[in-house]
């Protein structure tokens, strides 16, 4: 025999309409209620019917992610999983479902966007980047569309709400650490200078250089592949005075920097240094351990889709950015070195 709302409103000694409120999680329901509403559905064996519930709320209950590259390159980056387990969490706190853009470039990843937003299959979305004169954003502005980012936007300041990390500190942090175990001469392996996180890490390297009176600067600005590590590698070390570190700005670019070092036989951290962010188990698993700021992307995650879903329940909240701390977690990859081996 099927089990009803009435049914459970019976049990619990409440109205219908109290339990109805209960699995839309109204704000104005206490939590005692709720618990006490939910431990009946639970001894009853009743499950809300989702479908009937959309109808009636005019919501999808589903939450868009919205990647800034294909999906290929998004599964084999640790950011990724870690920051979508923290927007999972939260919103399987709350019952919403998970929809992810596929596409395989930014036309693509557009065109998905639009179909979401014209289609009303998504309440809201989370971006999980911020580029430089983006579609994507102002789609989602013109539209008035709920959304949150992830990272600080290039403009529309006043009208984005996002999470980050404090980027510049970050990358000045790390720098910073470098500089006093004696590191002189640092490179600097960054990503495509049209995202907004990679141009902050890039001035927070800058930043440290320029406090400690240091003078030269290496700069690499591509997103830091397999294949041209080796380039990378190549150039340091035609480079005179030659690097003993190099700051990466991602783990997958860190690990390909590593992979060719090894292939020029040459030792991490005898004979360079190296660093990354994120700080996920690939670092702690790297040969050597690697050094790495660890951004907390499972708190990024969290926070994005928390600061979405209190603007999907009061649209007029006012806007809100949330900054997460990172902190340099200390390992194999580098070590003090001597005044003759600073200047060699």
């Amino acid at each position: 025999m099927t089990v009803t709302i009435k049914d459970v409103a019976k049990r619990a000694q409440v109205a219908p309409s109290t339990v109805s409120r209960v699995i839309a999680d109204h704000p104005k329901i206490t939590q005692e209620t709720k618990e006490k509403v939910r431990k009946v559905m639970q001894e009853l064996g009743y499950h809300p019917n989702l479908l009937a519930r959309k109808l009636v709320t005019q919501s999808s209950q589903t939450i868009g992610i919205i990647r800034k590259t294909s999906s290929k390159h998004s599964l084999s980056d640790p950011f990724f999983p870690a920051a979508l387990q923290g927007m999972s969490d939260l919103l399987h706190q709350k019952e919403y479902s998970i929809l992810l853009t596929s596409g395989e470039s930014d036309e693509e990843i557009y065109r998905e966007v639009v179909n979401m937003v014209q289609g009303k299959s998504v309440d809201g979305m989370i971006m999980l980047y911020s580029q430089d004169d983006d579609p994507v954003l102002r789609l989602l502005l013109e539209r008035n569309f709920p959304f949150v980012m992830i990272g600080k936007p290039t403009d529309h300041m006043d009208k984005v709400m996002y999470v980050d990390n404090d980027n510049v500190k970050a990358a000045r942090d790390i720098t910073e650490y470098l500089i006093r175990a004696g590191h002189e001469h640092i490179a600097y392996a960054g990503g495509d200078p049209r995202f907004e996180v990679h141009k902050d890490r890039e001035h927070g390297y800058k930043q440290a250089l320029k406090r400690a009176n240091i003078q030269s600067e290496f700069m690499f600005r591509q997103e830091t592949s397999k294949e041209n590590a080796r380039e990378i590698i190549k150039k340091i070390f035609d480079l005179n005075p030659r690097p003993t570190a190099i700051v990466t700005t991602d783990e997958l670019a860190a690990m390909s920097i590593l992979s060719a070092l090894y292939e020029q036989k040459l030792r991490v951290p005898d004979d360079m240094a190296v660093t990354a962010f994120t700080d996920s188990m690939l670092s702690e698993l790297s040969s050597p351990p690697m050094t790495t700021v660890n951004i907390n992307p499972f708190q990024l995650g969290f926070e994005a889709a928390k600061t979405l879903i209190d603007l999907l329940e009061n649209p007029s909240m006012m806007k809100r950015n949330i900054l997460v701390p990172t902190s340099i977690v200390v390992r194999e990859s580098c070590k003090k070195i001597k005044e003759n081996e600073a200047i060699r």
